[in-house]
C-alpha cells in the first residue's frame, strides 16, 4: 500500500510539473502584455518617424500576430520596415515563447553553468585548446582591488581587467593601469579612486589583452566580434550572424549596454557594413570618436575568427546555440566570453532579421524553434 501511495504521489508530482511548465509561458506572456507600455520608454522619439498612436498599434500587432515582445522595435528601427518583413524577426530570446522553444533542445538550462561561471568556462576552453585570456586570480566578495592590482603589477601584470565571475553585458567591469609608480582605476571610461573599490561579488582578474592594430584603429577599447552559431542536425556548424562591437570615447569595453556601437560583418569577407547602431537607435557611418569609416573596413584575420567560432561550437555541441565574443590579437583570435543566452535583439539590430537567411530559417525549423504560424509558413509564401 505504501509503495502504491508513493507511486501515486510521484505521478501527481509529474502531472503538476507538466501543468506548471505548460502554464508558465502563458503567465509570462500575460505579464509581458502588462509591460507593453515599457516599450515606449525604449523608443528614441527623435529618430522614430511614426506617431505614438501608430507605434502603440504596431506594438499590439507584433505582440499578438508574431508573438514576440516589441522591445526590438526601436533598436531594429521597425518603423522604417514594411510590416511584411516583421515576420522574419525572431525577437528576443528572453521572451516566453522563444525561451520555451530554445530551452527544449538548443539552450538546455542544465548546462548553462558551463558558460555562466567564467572560471569553469576557461577551464573547458583550455581543455579544448581554445585560446582564451588566462584568469590570474579570483577576487572574493569584499576584497579590496588595490592590493590585488599592486600585487599583480609587481609580477609584471600592469594592465588588468576585473570582471564579475558570473556577469554579463559589461556590467561591473573595472580596469586598472600601473604606470610610473601609480595605480589608476577606470570604470566606464572614467577614472575612479582605486583605494575605495572593493569587490561586491566574486571577480576574475585577467591581463588586459593587446589587440590587433587594425582593431585599435577603429576604437581604443578592446573590440570584439560577436559570432552566433548553431550546431545543425547534420553535425555542421552554421554561422547565424557576425557583428563587430566598438567602444566609444575613453571606454575600455565595447558592450552596447555600456554605450558601444554594433556593426554587421560579412561572414564571408570580414568587411564591415556601411552603418552601425547604438542602443539609442542612432545610425553611424563613421566611428564617432576616431572618425574611421565603417563601409569596406576589413576585420583582420577573419578566416581565423570564423574557424575559432566553429571550433567553439563543435567543442560545446551539447549546447547547440551559442553567442561568443572574440577579440583579435596580432597572434590570432582569442575567445573573451561564451554566452549561453546571447542577445538576439542586438544581433538582429546589427545584421537584420535572422529568419530571412534561408539556411538559418531551415536550421531553426529543424529544431522546431519557430514560434508562430506565420514564421512556420514563410517557405509556403504565407
Amino acid at each position: 500500500m505504501s509503495a502504491d501511495l508513493e507511486a501515486l504521489s510521484e505521478s501527481f508530482k509529474d502531472k503538476l510539473r507538466w501543468i506548471c511548465n505548460a502554464c508558465l509561458p502563458c503567465v509570462r506572456r500575460f505579464l509581458r502584455f502588462l509591460a507593453l507600455p515599457y516599450c515606449f520608454s525604449k523608443v528614441n522619439w527623435r529618430e522614430c518617424t511614426k506617431s505614438r498612436t501608430q507605434v502603440a498599434f504596431d506594438f499590439i500587432y507584433i505582440f499578438f500576430r508574431f508573438k514576440y515582445f516589441p522591445d526590438n522595435y526601436s533598436s531594429c528601427r521597425l518603423w522604417e520596415k514594411s510590416r511584411a518583413d516583421w515576420v522574419y524577426y525572431y525577437g528576443s530570446n528572453y521572451d516566453p515563447y522563444q525561451r520555451r522553444q530554445l530551452r527544449k533542445i538548443v539552450q538546455p538550462e542544465s548546462y548553462e553553468i558551463v558558460f555562466k561561471d567564467k572560471v569553469l568556462s576557461e577551464m573547458l576552453c583550455k581543455a579544448n585548446y581554445i585560446e582564451t585570456p588566462e584568469i590570474l586570480r579570483v577576487v572574493r566578495e569584499g576584497e579590496n582591488l588595490e592590493g590585488v592590482a599592486k600585487d599583480l603589477a609587481g609580477k609584471g601584470f600592469e594592465h588588468l581587467i576585473f570582471k564579475p565571475r558570473s556577469g554579463k553585458g559589461g556590467g561591473g567591469i573595472v580596469c586598472t593601469e600601473f604606470m610610473n609608480g601609480s595605480l589608476r582605476g577606470i570604470v566606464k571610461g572614467y577614472d575612479v579612486s582605486i583605494e575605495d573599490l572593493t569587490a561586491n561579488t566574486d571577480l576574475i582578474v585577467q591581463k588586459y589583452i593587446s589587440q590587433h592594430k587594425d582593431m585599435s584603429r577603429v576604437s581604443k577599447s578592446t573590440n570584439t566580434i560577436r559570432a552566433v552559431t548553431i550546431f545543425k542536425r547534420d553535425g555542421e556548424v552554421l554561422i547565424i550572424g557576425t557583428y563587430a562591437r566598438f567602444g566609444v570615447g575613453n571606454s575600455k569595453v565595447d558592450n552596447l549596454s555600456q554605450g558601444g556601437i554594433c556593426v554587421s560583418v560579412d561572414a564571408d569577407t570580414g568587411e564591415l557594413a556601411k552603418s552601425g547602431f547604438n542602443r539609442l537607435s542612432q545610425i553611424f557611418e563613421v566611428h564617432p570618436t576616431t572618425g574611421v569609416t565603417f563601409e569596406y573596413y576589413r576585420i583582420p584575420l577573419w578566416n581565423e575568427v570564423i574557424e575559432m567560432a566553429k571550433k567553439v561550437q563543435k567543442s560545446f555541441c551539447f549546447y547547440p546555440l551559442l553567442g561568443m565574443d572574440i577579440a583579435i590579437t596580432a597572434e590570432g583570435p582569442v575567445v573573451i566570453e561564451i554566452n549561453s543566452s546571447y542577445d538576439n535583439v542586438d544581433l538582429e539590430q546589427a545584421t537584420g532579421p535572422i529568419l530571412k537567411k534561408p539556411d538559418v530559417y531551415q536550421a531553426f525549423n529543424d529544431y522546431d524553434l519557430l514560434i508562430n504560424k506565420y514564421q512556420r509558413n514563410i517557405n509556403k509564401g504565407c
